[in-house]
């Protein structure tokens, strides 16, 4: 009797479609900031031959709903900075940046206190060296893309509650660089331990941080890494319907292809029927193709 086969080979495992741009209508567009941030005018001109529009928005720049939403209601209407309100609510952005700093401060932690506990030694002397060079730059590059990410929300707890976190990571900073600048080895590696024995401190900043974006916060669930998520969350949230309740729009609204996900997989639930909803995988694709044939 023959075992029937019951593995698919890669030629026979269904792939889903690929999405692209469409015309008339909204299309929600995945990407990684970074990477399109570097090529905008390019994307531009882009979406305007595949979308047929010159609207083009990024992340935080989609019109806001104008909806009595939630914490849009609490915060006295928009709830925004100064300027033109923007579906992207600012408060959970702001919030969302501070918390995802103490996230990123504690992995650094955790490789400080490795390197701070190497036996004094040649290799010890290129450890610290590195740490600074790479960890603690890449530390310092991130928290300052993150601090570009928010403006001053309609909020006054929440500007506390953020400005507190950017103001702690800074004093640490600083204080680590004034301790480890012209310091012999044995005292670099302990600024380095001392550096990652602030992560109570910038832990404590979470339950206020919570407190201010969402109200009361679960005690079990104050943590940086849970309040990074529920604001990703409410973030995806607000731009699923901002997206629904301005299908009306045409062109090209960019956003974290994290927040595309949680459209997707269920994390958030709107009705996706209404736009066209786009992958950064698939837009890099056919982004890459329609630029090889603008250079034929």
């Amino acid at each position: 009797m023959t075992t029937p086969n019951l593995l698919m080979s890669n030629a026979d495992t269904v792939q889903p479609p690929r999405r692209v741009l469409v015309r008339d209508k909204l299309n929600v567009v995945g990407e990684t900031h970074t990477e399109s941030d570097a090529r905008r005018d390019a994307e531009k001109r882009f979406a305007l031959a595949r979308a047929g529009s010159t609207n083009y928005w990024t992340e935080a720049d989609f019109p806001d709903l104008h909806q009595k939403l939630g914490i849009r209601s609490v915060r006295g209407g928009q709830g925004q900075s100064q300027g033109n309100p923007a579906a992207d609510l600012m408060e959970f952005r702001a919030a969302h940046s501070a918390a995802m700093l103490i996230v990123r401060f504690e992995e650094l932690a955790g490789e400080a206190l490795r390197v701070a506990a190497t036996t004094p030694s040649e290799s010890a002397t290129r450890a610290v060296l590195a740490f600074i060079d790479v960890n603690f730059r890449s530390f310092i590059q991130f928290r300052d893309r993150l601090n570009r990410s928010w403006r001053t929300t309609g909020s006054p707890e929440v500007n506390a509650a953020v400005s507190a976190v950017y103001e702690k990571v800074e004093s640490v900073g600083k204080t680590y660089l004034a301790a480890f600048r012209d310091a012999p080895l044995d005292q670099r590696l302990k600024a380095t331990k001392v550096l990652a024995g602030n992560c109570d401190a910038l832990r404590g900043l979470v339950p206020p941080l919570a407190k201010a974006a969402v109200g009361e916060y679960p005690p079990a669930d104050s943590n940086a890494a849970a309040l990074a998520r529920e604001m990703r969350t409410e973030r995806s949230k607000y731009m699923g319907l901002a997206a629904v309740f301005m299908k009306q729009e045409r062109g090209v609204w960019k956003i974290g292809n994290l927040h595309v996900a949680d459209l997707t997989d269920g994390t958030v639930k709107v009705d996706l029927s209404q736009f066209n909803l786009v992958s950064k995988e698939d837009f890099n694709q056919e982004f890459e193709d329609w630029r090889r044939q603008q250079s034929t």
